[in-house]
Order: C-alpha cells, then sequence, then structure tokens
C-alpha cells in the first residue's frame, strides 16, 4: 500500500511538472497578395475620382466664363443645360461597384426632373467617358449608363431605377 500511494505521488508528480501544455502559435490567416492587390485597386479608383473631378472642374470653369461673357441669366442658364450642366455638380465619386455617388448644388433642387435627368446622364456619359481607361466597359454597360444615386447638402436627393439607370427616383 506504502510503495503503490508513493508511486502514485511520483506519477502525479513527474506528470505536473513535465505537461506539455499545447500553445499553438497564432498563424496569420490574411493573405498579403490579396491586400496588396485590394490596395493597388483602391488606389486606382481614388486616382480615378481625381481625373474625373478635375475633368469636372475644367468644365465647370469654362462654363462659368462663358456664362458671364454672355451675362445670361439663371433661367437661361438652366435652358442651355448641354453648356452648363456642369456647374449644378459640386462632386462625383466611381465606386467600385460600378456607381456614382453625384453631389449638386442648391439649384440643382430647383430644376424640373426632366433637367435633373438630363444632368446626371451629362454626369454618367462624362464618367463613362472616362471609366474606358480605367477598365473594360460593354456596350450594354456604354448604353445604360451607371447607377447613380444623387445627394445635395448631405442629404439624399434621388437615385436611379434599379434596372434602368436613365431613369431616376427623387425624394422630394
Amino acid at each position: 500500500m506504502k510503495r503503490r500511494l508513493i508511486f502514485i505521488c511520483t506519477t502525479l508528480l513527474i506528470f505536473t511538472s513535465t505537461s506539455v501544455t499545447n500553445i499553438s502559435a497564432a498563424t496569420d490567416t490574411t493573405n498579403h497578395r490579396d491586400e496588396k492587390r485590394a490596395v493597388k485597386f483602391f488606389n486606382k479608383i481614388k486616382n480615378f475620382n481625381y481625373k474625373l473631378n478635375q475633368q469636372l472642374a475644367q468644365k465647370t470653369k469654362s462654363a462659368i466664363n462663358k456664362f458671364k461673357a454672355n451675362s445670361q441669366s439663371v433661367e437661361e442658364k438652366s435652358d442651355n443645360l448641354k453648356i452648363y450642366w456642369s456647374t449644378f455638380i459640386n462632386k462625383i465619386n466611381y465606386l467600385k461597384n460600378d456607381q456614382l455617388e453625384i453631389y449638386v448644388t442648391k439649384e440643382f433642387k430647383s430644376l424640373t426632373h426632366k433637367k435633373r435627368a438630363q444632368i446626371v446622364d451629362s454626369v454618367q456619359r462624362l464618367a463613362l467617358s472616362h471609366l474606358e481607361d480605367f477598365k473594360a466597359v460593354t456596350p450594354y454597360r456604354s448604353k445604360t449608363g451607371l447607377a447613380a444615386s444623387i445627394f445635395c447638402d448631405g442629404d439624399y436627393l434621388g437615385r436611379s431605377l434599379f434596372l434602368d439607370n436613365s431613369n431616376f427616383k427623387w425624394n422630394d
């Protein structure tokens, strides 16, 4: 009995002193190649948005100069949207899922829905013309345009319809 007790005690002593705890090293599950590819893609989108907004600023500047030279009224400006459409746009953001965020001026709210649609169509065409340099654009996408969400002073103003990007739903 004494031997058995000594045997159990030594076994427990040996077991507790030499027990190996399984510590698994934390494995890095991120794929750095995918992460680098994503960062590279987002940098491309950032550069694309910068170039797109630069082009918009140039169009706006030339339209404002033409407007001042002709000294027209604001009503005439809204009547001739082929020239002055860019003056109603503050900023354009292209998103990775082929959508546009369009930020407009307060004057945009006073326009009719038809004129608003013409302006957004012009923005879509501008974005599509630059998008061909960024990535391939299908003929269907060129024909239908990009999905767009329109914002004015931080408020959601409207969006293009789900399967018809040339028609819009306005929230006013």
